[in-house]
């Protein structure tokens, strides 16, 4: 029977290449305090020797937590591999995220239950975060003053040029998966994810320091050039369309010249860390708002 005091909640820790890492990760997920908790661990075919590491950590954990362990037969990328574990291997009401070289606090899961289960209009819960280094050691903090909902026709988050809600160790609902299904070719998973929960319901982000952020020169997140704008862009598009009819009018416009905003402002990123001197000045002008250069970032 279902514990409706402690709803099942998944954590979902993705590694790829991180075998430095996967100790201090696997023991932050295995000590979280939440009772009901399912833990996928998964290692996307890594060359080096992340899953071996990853099968020696949990090998004999005797803890109440259920463990699946899991290793793809051949490299997937980073959204094929979290679309397998979000729609195919996890059970959960609720979904945590955890990267393969972040080290989840122990009272994290049940910190963000919390907030859901006081707030059923909450689709996604984010928290502040410490950064760490190679070694774990703190090199700086990312922590909000006061807890906040952040809403989809917020004027600021309107008006901004990304789509990332504000701290890490993101959270969502079940059911914000299930309205959307799996992502496409998008090439990244968490704004989207956060995404697709504001398009439902407010983002909850907490004061409550609840991951280390591991900040390091392999981190894929780092690079723009491991991603493609148009692809993104289009999948935030597809999204947006998909709950259209929900919308008001003017807030669904608001949102189609954010996402053509969002594509000008990185495309122009990528093309003026190839060439500062040329299109560094567009770029400058692009982040003030100035409609025209979109017209010179798209050729």
């Amino acid at each position: 029977m279902a514990d409706t005091h402690y709803p099942l909640a998944t954590l979902i820790v993705a590694f790829y290449k991180q075998e430095k890492f996967v100790e201090d990760t696997v023991a932050g997920a295995l000590g979280q305090t939440y009772p009901n908790l399912e833990i996928i661990f998964s290692d996307d075919n890594s060359p080096d020797g992340t899953f071996e590491v990853l099968k020696k950590a949990v090998e004999g954990y005797q803890g109440p937590h259920k463990v699946i362990l899991n290793r793809n037969e051949k490299n997937m990328g980073l959204v094929p591999h979290v679309n397998k574990l979000l729609f195919g291997l996890a059970h959960g009401e609720f979904i945590f995220l955890n990267g393969g070289d972040d080290v989840s606090l122990p009272g994290r899961v049940s910190a963000q239950m919390e907030y859901f289960q006081a707030d059923p209009s909450v689709m996604a819960v984010t928290g502040s975060y410490i950064t760490i280094d190679k070694e774990g050691k703190q090199t700086g903090e990312g922590r909000l003053e006061k807890d906040s909902l952040l809403r989809l026709d917020d004027r600021k988050y309107l008006q901004s040029d990304t789509f990332m809600t504000g701290g890490v160790a993101l959270a969502i609902r079940k059911k914000v998966l299930d309205r959307f299904g799996m992502m496409g070719d998008c090439q990244t998973e968490d704004s989207v994810l956060r995404f697709r929960a504001m398009l439902l319901g407010p983002t909850l982000r907490s004061a409550q320091v609840l991951l280390k952020y591991r900040v390091h020169g392999e981190n894929i997140s780092q690079d723009i050039r491991h991603f493609s704008t148009r692809k993104i862009a289009a999948q935030y598009r597809k999204d947006l369309d998909a709950v259209k009819e929900s919308l008001p009018p003017t807030l669904y416009r608001k949102l189609v010249k954010k996402i053509r905003r969002y594509t000008q402002i990185r495309l122009l990123q990528e093309k003026q860390s190839s060439s500062p001197a040329l299109f560094r000045p567009l770029y400058d002008l692009a982040r003030k708002g100035l409609r025209f250069v979109h017209l010179l970032s798209s050729r």
